[in-house]
């Protein structure tokens, strides 16, 4: 005869879900039912990752969490595995019943937001950074790669636009230096990823002008004295323009390295490891003082 956990682990997988109530109303205490030789992943686990919604939906009803959230042996949530495999819509049920799981990170240091940007969970990304409490955009794994770094990493471009307006920063460096740009797929996708940079920033300066308008309208209107013109002769606030310049100067000046991998590779590659030859450090390393002889 076929063990308890073998039939429901059974019935997860063929989306039999009056199987699987059957098996769980005759046996309450297999509901969890920790796969030992899968990560020790759950019910729930499964039928997150097969995207079988309405198992999961009866799981969760049935009390699958009550005590707790579960994760598996590399600390992976349901959710986590829903955003893996693009099970969107089991992904926004999770979210909707246990939002305090959003911002956790696995062994590796990766949250749901990474792992979504990466896999190209896309409807998942403003919910997991609206929820209550929200993902970080600026948060980091193990190797110091942002969810702006694997969406690079991965090409995925529709991300890199969502995470740039929830206020992801591209110039953010890994623990081996690199920025989000530097992982870019195609040199395509890095001109597209620059552009978007550009694009947010104009409209980042945009905004900052119209409120200073506005503080200035206002002081005018309590007051009652002369408006001071901050602006130059561009309508731009002074010192704006130099600003962005800057900002766009380092985006075009960012290094590239010698060969496309993911930031999931997690290899040590630094800017040193792409010079071949000993005179591509000369104009690297730093002058020599003189002796003054």
């Amino acid at each position: 005869m076929i063990d308890v956990s073998t039939r429901l682990r059974r019935g997860i997988v063929l989306n039999d879900l009056l199987l699987v109530k059957r098996i769980i109303r005759n046996n309450p205490a297999w509901l969890r039912n920790p796969d030992f030789d899968d990560k020790s992943n759950t019910s729930l686990h499964l039928a997150a990752k097969l995207g079988f919604w309405d198992i999961a939906a009866f799981l969760i009803d049935a009390g699958h969490e009550d005590d707790g959230i579960s994760r598996n042996s590399d600390w992976d949530t349901p959710l986590m595995l829903a955003a893996e495999a693009k099970q969107v819509e089991v992904g926004k049920l999770l979210i909707a019943h246990f939002p305090r799981c959003v911002p956790w990170a696995n062994k590796a240091g990766m949250d749901a937001l990474m792992i979504s940007s990466r896999s190209g969970a896309l409807p998942l990304l403003p919910l997991l950074l609206t929820s209550n409490p929200p993902a970080s955009p600026t948060a980091y794994d193990n190797d110091g790669n942002t969810a702006l770094h694997h969406a690079s990493a991965a090409g995925e471009l529709k991300a890199l636009r969502v995470l740039l307006q929830y206020g992801a920063n591209p110039l953010a460096q890994n623990n081996y230096s690199w920025t989000p740009i530097a992982y870019s797929s195609t040199v395509a996708a890095e001109v597209y990823f620059k552009q978007l940079v550009t694009e947010m920033e104009m409209r980042r300066m945009e905004g900052l002008m119209q409120e200073r308008e506005r503080e200035a309208a206002t002081r005018q209107q309590r007051i009652g004295g002369v408006r001071l013109v901050t602006q130059d002769d561009g309508g731009a606030p002074l010192g704006s323009t130099v600003q962005f310049r800057q900002r766009e100067d380092s985006l075009s000046n960012l290094a590239r390295p010698s060969a496309e991998w993911s930031p999931v590779e997690r290899r040590a590659m630094t800017p040193t490891d792409s010079q071949s030859t000993p005179t591509a450090n000369w104009n690297y390393g730093r002058g020599r003082a003189s002796s003054g002889d």
